[in-house]
């Protein structure tokens, strides 16, 4: 399945706190595109939201893995389940 991603990380959030997680976010970030997980990614110009084509087995099996991002607590998080070319009619 795949699903449309908007992420935006919540400005009440200060900078020290983005700082001190940001390594471990772009470690898990990365194991989450070696996985397949997250096909593709757009970061916005200020950084601090950015929209992904991700690929999961269910919606359950998406959630968990952005819940796995060091940065979550801080993300307001979207996405929708895009139709697949083979299942439109």
């Amino acid at each position: 399945m795949r699903f449309l991603g908007h992420i935006k990380i919540d400005p009440s959030a200060t900078e020290e706190e983005i700082a001190e997680l940001l390594p471990a976010e772009q470690t898990r970030f990365a194991e989450l595109v070696e996985q397949g997980l997250i096909n593709t990614f757009y970061l916005s110009h200020t950084r601090d939201e950015h929209w992904s084509l991700c690929i999961a087995d269910s919606d359950d099996e998406l959630k968990t893995a952005l819940e796995s991002l060091p940065l979550y607590k801080y993300m307001k998080i979207e996405y929708t389940q895009l139709v697949d070319d083979a299942n439109q009619a």
